[in-house]
């Protein structure tokens, strides 16, 4: 009788024992795991600072390249929002205009790249132009927004084959230094030959993450560009043809 009262003691104190390293596990090991990502955030900090201070620097040059391909995206998306118009709109109230004047009041607050083409068309046709002269007039116009819709796109251009570049050099220059290192002191540390690779394909990583949204924006503003010409050609075929008109009227 007397075993089993310290049999139980046995088991309780086991069972109890158990129940502390069960809450424990999960609290050391969440500490160990917070530590683990801490270390490597800091380790990644590191690695990309070393990056960025050694020659010949490409890693700040790719920084500025994605500052100024920032500001890039930022300029022109602003300016296709503005430039965009409804052309069937405005020839609509053209069309229901009774003369030049009237017209050139109706479409004289349009917003768009567009309206500012027809709106020179229809004064120089208002100030007595021939309809073949007024059409020269139009071209001008039109040419000279055309420079204004191309304006920074081909700077854009240059960032998405530039930036993948300039990775690749610097990723290339990382390369020749770890294996320098490798030629020097052999495999006694690969930890050494594994963070210059490491460090190496930061440059890669950020030319490519600087590239990918040039490319998107590139792609996206030309084909705005396109649109809106294709608008305005459309637009003005259908003012000479209302121009000739009122002038036979």
């Amino acid at each position: 009788m007397p075993l089993l009262p310290a049999k139980a003691s046995r088991i309780l104190l086991a069972a109890f024992a158990t129940a502390l390293a069960g809450l424990a596990v999960p609290a050391l090991a969440q500490e160990a795991a917070g530590a683990a990502t801490s270390a490597v955030q800091k380790s990644a900090s590191s690695m990309i600072w070393e990056v960025a201070k050694t020659p010949p620097y490409v890693f700040l040059v790719l920084v500025a390249c994605s500052i100024l391909t920032v500001t890039l995206i930022i300029e022109r998306f602003m300016y296709y929002r503005g430039a965009t118009g409804n052309a069937e709109e405005l020839i609509r109230q053209i069309k229901q205009a009774g003369s030049l004047a009237e017209a050139l009041t109706a479409v004289e607050h349009t917003p768009g790249v567009t309206a500012e083409v027809i709106r020179t068309t229809i004064q120089a046709a208002r100030d007595g132009t021939t309809p073949e002269q007024s059409e020269a007039v139009a071209q001008s116009a039109a040419t000279r927004e055309l420079i204004s819709l191309e304006k920074f796109l081909p700077q854009l251009d240059t960032m998405v084959t530039l930036c993948p570049l300039l990775g690749l050099l610097g990723t290339t220059i990382g390369m020749i230094k770890s294996f320098s290192i490798v030629a020097a002191i052999g495999m006694s540390d690969p930890t050494r030959l594994a963070g210059g690779i490491s460090e190496a394909l930061i440059n890669t990583a950020t030319g490519l993450a600087v590239a990918i949204p040039a490319l998107f924006a590139y792609n996206y503003f030309t084909g705005k560009k396109e649109a809106i010409l294709m608008d305005m050609e459309r637009s003005l075929t259908e003012l000479m043809v209302i121009l000739k008109s009122s002038l036979q009227h």
